[in-house]
């Protein structure tokens, strides 16, 4: 369209474009054939998520059902990549969400996993974990610079060669 394409490059040229946003999903939608040839949308967890909060604020946003809702509003980094992730503070009933909760527990700039985890409707429910420290290196025999193996002692050595297979 090239009215279209005119009135997209003068907005750029005068910095009036909203950049794109990338919204945190560990979940992506797959069409999935539910029968008769009826494609369906079905959430499938997307893995892992290593996740830092670069900022955080309380905004208003709306809630799936189309409702007003605070929100926690968080720019986050997602495996190197800058995202928008948006939570409601408070379920329908009042109480505080349960990511609220599972969040305060960590620092801005602090990394931390995001995964999805299947709950007993069928839905997914996101579960965050702190990334775990370095894991020590533990050095055995180190006076006789033997490595890191333990002696095997008693019993035969077999060689590869003879392992039928």
């Amino acid at each position: 369209m090239d009215i279209a394409k005119q009135l997209a490059e003068k907005a750029r040229a005068a910095g009036a474009v909203r950049e794109n946003q990338e919204f945190f999903s560990v979940t992506d939608k797959k069409k999935v054939d539910a029968g008769g040839g009826n494609m369906v949308d079905v959430e499938v967890p997307n893995g892992q998520h290593r996740v830092k909060i670069l900022s955080e604020k309380i905004g208003t946003g709306k809630s799936f059902n189309g409702a007003e809702q605070q929100q926690l509003q968080m720019t986050i980094l997602d495996n190197g990549k800058e995202k928008q992730w948006h939570i409601p503070v408070k379920n329908d009933d009042g109480t505080l969400y349960y990511l609220i909760e599972d969040l305060e527990s960590i620092e801005i700039g602090e990394e931390f996993f995001v995964e999805a985890v299947k709950m007993k409707n069928g839905k997914y429910a996101k579960r965050i974990s702190k990334v775990a420290g370095t894991i020590p290196t533990i050095q055995l025999d180190e006076p006789t610079g033997e490595g890191d193996s333990p002696k095997l002692e008693g019993g035969e050595s077999i060689s590869p060669a003879d392992i039928p297979f």
